[in-house]
């Protein structure tokens, strides 16, 4: 069986090996995004005063729409180390900035973040190449953790009590002997972080699998039906819909013991005005809170709830914990470096298997000893 694994470990290691080390630079780069984008965008991410002359948020929804002449289709509130507001307009695929200090509105290139982690996120996501991109990135992330990380830990566990201390170190010897502990230990040290990863990484794409098998291991209900998928009728079509300030309006009364995060305006007739609330504004260990009602865009009636504390138990699993995982941050600063660490592990596990690999050809040459 163990002949079996090597083949199976060393093909699967092949296929994502590239892939997965692409992605797992970029995630590391991606981990302490919010602090280095707040560096890169301090001009646009800290107010310029201490002040705050607007009354409320509704107050700042009508000044963007009279300031900039177009209708806000979304606006996101200050979160992490963003301390000013952020926003789009209909029919303006740009996002601005807005100082709730000053008034000034301004953007930087458009992007969301800065450009840099926009290009660092779209490579980690899809390989730039769009929807197919995607389901290679999330496909070799899974590859990785269900074979090329099981079948490596299988291979390298050992099956004496006295050999664990020998085998998670790295010993003196020639340079194959190096290459193989490093290869070995480093992903024995590291392989709990490396599935984690890749696991949560497939989820993304491969929700709706992923999400069975979860509910089936805590013996969970399965999750309700996606409401960001759901068409939806409205009765009062005939008025006009709600303007950024009243959706605001109608927002804030719910979720009292949480924060707004994000607001959506309707943008089709079949489009359901979109509330969402966060647990915390700053970066924080443990579980995320991320909760989001579907309104009536003319009435503002909640239509349907989405909020953990009350998914089954597998669904409000993966809702809570599938971001703090992914990215590292369930530790705090702890886990977050060590996740930072482990995303330049794939390379290092690709590069020296390869020469693991090489090693083991048998000689065609007619040289002594390449085995």
């Amino acid at each position: 069986m163990r002949h079996w694994l090597r083949k199976v470990h060393l093909i699967t290691a092949l296929l994502s090996g590239i892939v997965v080390s692409i992605v797992g630079i970029t995630g590391s780069l991606y981990v302490f995004e919010p602090e280095l984008t707040a560096w890169l965008q301090r001009d646009y991410y800290q107010p310029q005063l201490s002040s705050r002359p607007f009354a409320d948020d509704a107050a700042i929804a009508s000044y963007i729409e009279q300031q900039t002449q177009a209708q806000l289709q979304t606006l996101q509130w200050p979160v992490r180390s963003r301390q000013t507001y952020a926003f789009k307009l209909f029919g303006d695929s740009n996002w601005y900035y807005f100082d709730q200090s000053s008034g000034q509105i301004s953007q930087n290139k458009g992007a969301f973040n800065h450009p840099f982690f926009e290009l660092v996120y779209n490579i980690h996501a899809n390989l730039l190449l769009g929807e197919p991109g995607r389901y290679i990135t999330a496909t070799a992330s899974l590859l990785f953790a269900l074979s090329s990380i099981l079948t490596g830990l299988y291979l390298w566990w050992p099956r004496r009590l006295t050999r664990w201390r020998h085998a998670l170190k790295i010993h003196r010897g020639n340079a194959r002997r190096v290459n193989f502990e490093l290869h070995s230990v480093s992903a024995a040290w590291f392989a709990i972080p490396l599935f984690i990863m890749g696991i949560t990484g497939g989820y993304f794409l491969y929700t709706a699998p992923l999400q069975k098998v979860l509910d089936m291991i805590t013996l969970s209900e399965a999750a309700p039906a996606d409401p960001w998928q759901q068409q939806y009728q409205f009765a009062g079509a005939a008025q006009p819909k709600l303007s950024a300030a009243e959706a605001i309006v109608q927002m804030v009364q719910h979720y009292p013991e949480l924060y707004p995060r994000n607001i959506w305006l309707a943008e089709h007739d079949d489009d359901a005005l979109v509330f969402g609330y966060q647990n915390s504004l700053s970066l924080h260990s443990g579980p995320r809170r991320r909760a989001f009602i579907h309104a009536d865009p003319y009435s503002g009636e909640v239509l349907s709830r989405y909020d953990p504390a009350t998914l089954p138990r597998g669904a409000a699993l993966a809702a809570a914990w599938l971001i703090p995982l992914h990215f590292g941050e369930f530790g705090g600063i702890v886990t977050r470096i060590l996740w930072f660490i482990g995303g330049f592990l794939p390379l290092l596990l690709f590069v020296t298997g390869i020469k693991m690999w090489l090693n083991r050809r048998p000689n065609t040459t007619g040289q002594p000893g390449r085995r």
